[in-house]
């Protein structure tokens, strides 16, 4: 089965049905980044800029209350790079022996022996020269080393583990530069993604559909040799919003700080805190304004699946 796709709403027909809780939390265990990628929504690189990152001791109360409100899963992301906060590894360890799924976004300039049920690197390179001008540093090759060594930790420790890369891609050429220079890491899958782009105007013209086009072919062409290649769902959902966040109750973001975000993207649209009593109250009353969305986004999918389920129909009774 596939772990980058677009269904996973089905497993939670449920939720989907009327019992509206939070199925994954994001959780940003600081607001400090040791990259510079250029693109970020959040920009946050200066550790003199009040910098801050959440302690064991206050993940440890915001995951509990977090089950508590019906998530099963946990993603730890940025916000910041979540490998740099001090007690990363204590968190990782905790929930390794609480059981819990975890999955962490990261990229992995700090290698660390952990087992989530994902590891997805961002690498976004193929050589040290496009690694900076996409990520700001030149670690391309630290990276890799890193991704190597904890591939083959993971074969003895960790085998469960999906160990995966990941390239935002612009063109045909970055498609085969990425491939041809990183298909030897020993590594679960390597995922191509489109450009998230507010309002979805980086493919809203002919010259962008055609570009996108070619490279969706590319991408499955390498995928029919190579299974490990995956083509990001999101390249069938360019130019597809809903007219509300209609699934944004199936997620949950935090900030380092425990407060609740409308969602991972939009850190500047604070709701409550995850202690607040009311806070899946708040988290249904908020609305933000889908005109400042970046398209295709996460929540694309699920957003198309409910609002599937939500549309009127006639005849409901005759199947």
């Amino acid at each position: 089965m596939q772990g980058i796709a677009g269904d996973k709403m089905l497993a939670h027909i449920g939720r989907v049905a009327g019992d509206h809780r939070p199925i994954t939390a994001d959780i940003f265990l600081t607001n400090y980044c040791n990259n510079r990628c250029p693109y970020c929504t959040y920009r946050r690189w200066d550790l003199e800029g009040g910098a801050y990152s959440m302690t064991l001791a206050e993940f440890k109360t915001y995951t509990e209350r977090l089950r508590a409100l019906g998530v099963l899963g946990f993603i730890l992301t940025g916000g910041g790079e979540p490998t740099v906060a001090p007690d990363f590894p204590a968190i990782a360890g905790w929930l390794e022996s609480q059981g819990l799924h975890y999955g962490v976004n990261t990229n992995f300039n700090e290698l660390h022996f952990i087992k989530p049920d994902y590891l997805k690197v961002s690498l976004d390179g193929w050589d040290e020269d496009s690694y900076e001008w996409r990520r700001g540093v030149r670690r391309y090759d630290t990276v890799r080393e890193n991704i190597q060594r904890y591939a083959s930790w993971k074969e003895e420790h960790s085998p469960g583990t999906s160990l995966g890369v990941q390239c935002v891609v612009e063109s045909v050429g970055d498609v085969l530069k990425f491939y041809q220079a990183n298909h030897g890491l020993k590594v679960d899958y390597m995922v191509f993604r489109p450009k998230e782009s507010t309002w979805g105007k980086a493919y809203s013209g002919e010259a962008g559909k055609v570009i996108a086009s070619s490279i969706i072919r590319a991408v499955n062409e390498l995928a029919a040799q190579d299974p490990r290649v995956v083509l990001n769902f999101k390249w069938h959902l360019l130019g597809t919003q809903e007219t509300s966040c209609v699934a944004s109750w199936a997620q949950i973001a935090l900030n380092e700080r425990g407060e609740v975000m409308y969602c991972c993207h939009k850190p500047y649209q604070v709701i409550g805190h995850v202690l607040d009593e009311d806070i899946l109250e708040k988290k249904a009353a908020a609305v933000t304004d889908m005109r400042t969305c970046d398209i295709p986004c996460r929540m694309t999918a699920p957003n198309a699946f409910v609002a599937r389920t939500m549309a009127e129909r006639k005849d409901v009774c005759f199947i």
